[in-house]
């Protein structure tokens, strides 16, 4: 299987901003509404009918070993994980919402220095010993409860490369170290994702941050009016090829509905300012995100949009709304695809 060293999948464009104030001024609605329209209604309804199910339906995830260094995994440019921590990653990861169709599917991870350590004070570089480890799985969904992972069939595993003596991190000392790799994946759906859409990078790179920002406040200015049908007015075509990769059920849509409604249902729910982030490209240069820059590991890498709210038993929950955005080739507007 073919690997290809050093694949740069993510552009990384970065612009500091110190604050973006949230006022009454009309906000430029970057973002269209789809078709069909989704609501807190006819949402479950809606999906429902869109996803088409096969006797065989494959789940593919990951299994993550790692040893002196934090890491970034994405599959096909889009990210699925980070761990800033110290401990491992004990449960599976799931890839779906990034495989739009069968064929090669490309895993990027991305190491930095564990700058902590459990003696208090970690290192600036990647260190001999350094390594990750990676196992890709997959599973019909149809076994599920105490099944689930019973007829689980691996698919590839790859670890980190080495120096000739076969120990050394070929890493080592650098601050940054990135890999990417393949393997094949067969799937019974074809999602259109972002492979036919403008390539962001090709534009003006402050006029698309002028254009990711107003999208970001329609939707800030949305959550903060806890204008719930507004935002899904938006997410027909996301939510639709979730769905159809996750071969949602009636359950699991009704699950998803609870997801983006028991957060905004919290009385003392509070959207934090839109400021400190950064914008960065996806997918090839499809995809734009703003997230956060600051270095506290509870917020690295996450979306910039983000409210706290407080649970039944008083814990304080942040709650990152993510937005993956892309422009459809023949329009110049966003559309929400992850």
């Amino acid at each position: 299987m073919p690997i290809f060293k050093n694949a740069i999948l993510a552009f990384s464009l970065i612009f500091l901003v110190s604050s973006c104030s949230e006022s009454n001024k009309k906000i430029s609605a970057e973002i269209e509404e789809v078709n069909p329209k989704l609501t807190s209604s006819n949402f479950v309804k809606t999906l429902l009918s869109s996803v088409k199910h096969s006797s065989n339906e494959p789940f593919f995830y990951l299994f993550v070993s790692h040893e002196a260094c934090y890491f970034e995994l994405l599959v096909n440019g889009l990210p699925v994980y980070h761990n800033y921590n110290l401990g491992q990653t004990v449960t599976p990861i799931d890839i779906y919402s990034a495989i739009n169709k069968s064929g090669k599917q490309t895993i990027t991870y991305k190491l930095y220095p564990q700058t902590e350590s459990q003696q208090g004070e970690g290192v600036k570089t990647l260190v001999d010993f350094t390594n990750i480890k990676i196992e890709v799985f997959k599973r019909n969904k149809a076994d599920n409860g105490k099944n689930a992972f019973v007829s689980e069939k691996p698919v590839l595993t790859h670890t980190s490369l080495t120096e000739a003596d076969g120990k050394t991190f070929i890493g080592k000392g650098k601050d940054y170290y990135e890999y990417s790799f393949t393997f094949d994946a067969t799937v019974p759906y074809e999602n259109t994702g972002w492979e036919n859409s403008t390539d962001l990078s090709k534009m003006d790179q402050k006029e698309l941050l002028t254009k990711t920002e107003n999208a970001y406040k329609q939707v800030w200015q949305m959550q903060n009016d806890e204008k719930v049908d507004d935002f899904f007015a938006l997410l027909f075509n996301r939510e639709k090829e979730n769905a159809q990769c996750e071969y949602s059920t009636k359950n699991d849509l009704e699950e998803s509905l609870e997801n983006y409604k028991i957060p905004l249902s919290a009385k003392n729910y509070k959207m934090q300012k839109l400021e400190n982030y950064k914008m960065v490209l996806y997918g090839g240069g499809r995809l734009v995100r703003l997230e956060q820059t600051s270095v506290d590991k509870r917020l690295r890498s996450e979306s910039a949009l983000w409210a706290k709210y407080k649970d039944e038993d008083g814990n304080v929950i942040a709650n990152f709304i993510s937005l993956y955005l892309h422009i459809p080739k023949g329009k110049t507007n966003f559309e929400i695809i992850r």
